[in-house]
């Protein structure tokens, strides 16, 4: 078997056996590339992206290397090294390894040779914002047929601005990311353009600098179809800032008997309770936003009760509208946030025995910007959802 399609094959089977061991959805492409391959290409790279983005979803954040695993990883180092062209340094990560497992964590356990993989971090996402949806110009002028099975709607684009180009002072080329580097120079090896009347303002954001801030993918791809209408593109401008990951962890809230005893009837008169929190708080850093669940909780003797609130208004605009049982907010002059919790389940009584995995550090911490960690918080969803 040619070098290249060998060690495809065996990254195939290492994503299948990855897929199958944590219950992720894979189907492998058939592969129709003509000539040399390289081992890997787009539609290896969709596949891979697709379970990385499997792997986040599921909350798996490492991969045990099993012995069929290990097997596998140890074959694929096996073809590098009897492949003369591709030696690989066995003092640090190689490179094709690292594309087997990019975006993934790592191993647990090191390979053969003290190879061992510190575990990648998943990509940051950013806010983006479509700003032009077009065709691909002039792609029956650059051999589109000869790649044309190689390309996959959401495959990742790069803009190349072509100053010197003699026919559009404008001209803005369009490269898939593999084939493009700073030093790009050969604009033979491009699919085609942004057409000459769309393109004016993205060469003046490609000349202002700001090529890090545009994106471009695929979007539709029309095997039959002219030159003209084959291959259709969208082009983003991306956020400075990644979107930071929302902290879905839970907050934690307790009582003693004679508050208790107020929120409960609260709960039964009107449906929500209506709560004021921070200025007697201090150092509040992490209070509940809208959206935001809170276990609020009655320890008494051996066991307790539960309810799951959740946060439905935050401040004085989205509280005032809801308070129709007298409460007044012209009453009460403070720093505090007025905030409005409806029940999504409860009451629940656990036994101390049943709330054994809390352990003790909520005791006594137990006020509305407490929250608990990610492992608690998702038993208790666990809980709650069984209830």
């Amino acid at each position: 078997m040619e070098k290249g399609k060998e060690k495809c094959e065996i990254l195939k089977t290492i994503r299948a056996y990855v897929a199958e061991k944590y219950g992720l959805a894979y189907a492998a492409t058939e592969c129709n590339h003509q000539g040399d391959c390289p081992g890997t290409c787009p539609k290896c790279d969709a596949e891979l992206a697709d379970l990385q983005r499997q792997l986040v979803e599921h909350g798996i954040t490492e991969i045990t290397q099993d012995k069929t695993l290990s097997d596998m990883v140890e074959n694929y180092i096996n073809t590098l090294r009897q492949d003369k062209n591709e030696q690989q340094p066995l003092g640090g990560i190689p490179e094709p390894l690292d594309k087997i497992l990019e975006g993934m964590p790592a191993p647990t356990v090191p390979m053969e040779g003290d190879i061992s993989l510190p575990p990648i971090p998943p990509e940051p996402e950013y806010e983006r914002k479509v700003i032009l949806e077009c065709p691909v110009a002039g792609i029956g002028f650059h051999d589109i047929e000869e790649i044309w099975d190689e390309l996959y709607v959401g495959a990742k684009l790069a803009l190349v601005r072509e100053p010197k180009n003699k026919y559009d002072k404008n001209a803005v080329a369009v490269a898939l990311v593999a084939d493009y580097d700073e030093d790009f120079q050969d604009f033979d090896f491009i699919l085609g353009y942004i057409p000459r009347k769309n393109n004016a303002i993205i060469a003046a954001m490609l000349d202002m600098g700001w090529q890090e801030m545009l994106e471009a993918e695929i979007t539709e791809l029309k095997d039959h179809a002219p030159y003209s209408d084959k291959m259709h593109i969208a082009v983003y401008v991306r956020s400075k800032e990644p979107i930071r990951p929302k902290d879905d962890r839970l907050h934690i809230f307790d009582f003693d008997d004679q508050d208790w005893e107020a929120f409960t009837e609260e709960l039964w008169q009107k449906g929500y309770t209506y709560r004021r929190w921070g200025q007697c708080l201090p150092d509040v850093t992490d209070l509940p936003k809208e959206g935001d669940m809170v276990v609020f909780i009655y320890p008494e003797d051996d066991q307790s009760v539960l309810y799951l609130m959740k946060v439905v208004a935050e401040g004085e605009e989205q509280v005032r509208p809801i308070l129709t049982h007298g409460e007044d907010l012209n009453e009460l002059v403070d720093d505090c946030c007025p905030y409005v919790l409806t029940a999504l389940k409860g009451p629940m009584t656990l036994t101390s025995d049943e709330l054994s995995f809390l352990g003790t550090p909520w005791k006594g911490h137990c006020r509305p910007d407490f929250k608990m960690e990610k492992e608690v918080s998702d038993k208790w969803l666990t809980l709650f959802q069984g209830k």
